[in-house]
Formats: structure tokens, sequence, C-alpha cells
């Protein structure tokens, strides 16, 4: 049941604002999440279908804080994150087999508000130590004592009062490289599907920075009862094509994508091309706008506005990797404690 006035509200459900929820919950804080997504997870976000899933954000990440690095290690022995040996960055971690699981276990205690467009969030200039007042479309407002922002930095900019023009002016000094990303899911029958390995993990990388395509991975599981091969596969176009498209309806470019992506198969000894039927059933496009961070804002810059009870998070204010998420939201919750 929703409060009167909490302590602190984050809005963002991703990687930066779980971070910044279990930091304040270490510290018994009454914490509410808003999030306008259907489920949280930012960049580990999951699309589940009846038959595929696809982790269409991220596919693995690597670690080096203490903090996360214990997570994910726990996370391995309960099977939610799975080791793979990426050809260049070597160990690496991923969904086992998707992020799904994961982020659930991460936010299975938190107080988390989805599908809430936050439109507004209000404090007189005048009277800092009064609440914040947090507008959110089609349902009642919310109040809090303080305030975390975990969205990209063009959506934190539009949200910040102008009198808070410090932290508006952090926001514009990071740079993104956007992402167009392919989900393409594929029946195989028990002849097409036996050079399947089912003794390997559920995913191996497939094809690394070949034309068009800056990375993709295949993903599958197998059911023994009609001895049928689902295989749902990711992929990502590289900077440049993206870039150029990324204004355009992804949709025109799906089945290009998918095409580019089976000729590099030929090349790739553990896949067969020939055993991919000629039409599949899910062939879907999406667009990530703030897919890579390319710049963050100097250390000059402010992320907390102590006076006015207001701090910002995100990978934008750390570096692209997703532990910079978590590492930026730690250090947002942080900063708002006594």
């Amino acid at each position: 049941m929703l409060q009167n006035v909490y302590d602190f509200v984050i809005i963002g459900s991703g990687i930066s604002g779980i971070s910044a929820a279990h930091t304040l919950a270490k510290n018994n804080k009454q914490v509410l999440i808003l999030d306008k997504a259907k489920n949280s997870g930012g960049r580990l976000s999951t699309r589940i279908h009846s038959l595929f899933s696809f982790d269409h954000g991220a596919q693995f990440f690597t670690t080096k804080d203490l903090e996360f690095s214990h997570i994910v290690q726990k996370a391995i022995e309960t099977q939610e994150i799975c080791v793979l040996e990426h050809p260049e960055k070597g160990k690496v971690y991923t969904g086992n087999p998707v992020f799904r699981p994961f982020v659930s276990k991460l936010t299975g205690f938190l107080e988390i508000m989805q599908n809430a467009l936050v439109t507004q969030i209000k404090k007189p200039e005048e009277t800092p130590d009064e609440s914040w007042f947090i507008n959110i479309a089609d349902n009642n407002p919310i109040f809090a004592k303080n305030i975390i922002l975990t969205m990209p930095a063009s959506q934190t900019n539009a949200l910040l009062p102008n009198y808070l023009w410090e932290l508006k002016q952090t926001t514009l000094q990071a740079k993104y490289e956007p992402c167009i990303a392919i989900l393409a899911g594929v029946e195989l029958s028990l002849p097409h599907s036996i050079f399947l390995d089912k003794s390997e993990p559920y995913c191996e990388p497939m094809i690394c920075e070949k034309g068009n395509i800056g990375w993709s991975m295949a993903k599958w599981s197998h059911s023994s009862e009609n001895n049928i091969t689902h295989l749902s596969v990711i992929i990502h176009a590289n900077s440049k094509f993206s870039q150029q498209h990324i204004e355009e309806d992804v949709s025109k470019h799906t089945n290009n994508l998918w095409e580019e992506w089976k000729s590099h198969l030929k090349t790739n000894a553990k896949f067969k091309a020939l055993t991919l039927p000629k039409h599949i059933p899910y062939l879907k496009g999406h667009k990530w706008r703030y897919a890579k961070v390319i710049k963050t804002p100097d250390e000059k810059y402010l992320r907390t506005n102590s006076k006015y009870s207001i701090a910002l998070a995100g990978d934008w204010l750390q570096g692209p990797r997703i532990e910079s998420a978590w590492i930026s939201g730690r250090n947002a919750a942080i900063s708002l404690l006594p």
C-alpha cells in the first residue's frame, strides 16, 4: 500500500535505481521506485514470448566492484547467472537463460510501481525543506522527502525544475550511441537441431563485428516432448548502422539484418545456416536510443543537490558498463543519507 510520504522515491527501475534502493534499504529507509516500463531491469530487461525469450538490451556484463561481484557470485550459485567465455573480453556474465530471474531476485523485496509515468516533480524553490510532489500520469501524486532520478540524461533534464540549473547542466554533458536490436525466434525440429550441443550452456556468442552486425547471441531451449528446439537470437547492429537508421521504422531493417546474420553463419563451424527455416515465427526490431554511454560528465559537474534533497544516477554519470550503473545508484543514495 502506498504511503503518504516516502523517505525516498527513485524514478527508474533499471540497475541504478535498484542499486540505490538496496543501499537505502540497508539504512532502513522507506523507498518507492517508479518506472514507466512494464518490467524492471532497464538495459537488463527481458522480452518474453510464449516460445522464445530475449535479453534485448545488454547481453553480458563484467564485474570489478566488490559489492556487485558478490551479488553476481550469489546469482551464479543459484543459477540465475551463468559464465560465458567472450572471444575478446574473456570471462563475462549473462542471464541463465535470460536476465529476468536475476533482476527479479534483486527487486523481490523492493516496493516498485511499474507502468508509472512521472510527468512532473515539484518543490517550491523558496522552501527546500518541503517534500517533493511527484505527479504520475493517470494516478494519484506521491510525496517524498528525497528523490533520485535514474533515467537517461535527456529525460532527467526534462524532469528537473529550472531552478536546479546546475544539475540540468550536468545532464547536457552526457553523450550516447544508439543501437538497433533484432529479435528472431526460430523453431527447429530434431533432425535440424541435432547440431546443437545440449550439454553446453544455454548461450554462446555466434558473431562479433561483421558487416552491419556488432554483436549477436543465440540461446535455445529444447522440448523432449515434441523434439523441438526453440532458438532465440539477438542481433545488435553496429554503431554506424544504428546511428544512420535510428530515426527510421525499425521494421524496415529486421529482414535485412536477419539475412545478413544468416550469411555470416557460413563461416561459423558451430552453427549450420542450412538448418534454419526460410520463414521464422518471430522477427521483431527494437530501438535503444540510449544504448551505450560514450561520454560522461566531468567530476566538476554536480550529481547531488543536498539543499533540495535530490540526486542523479545512471550509467551516463559513471560509464557504459552495467556495473557502472550499479555504482552510480549506490553513490547517489549515499550522497543523500545523513
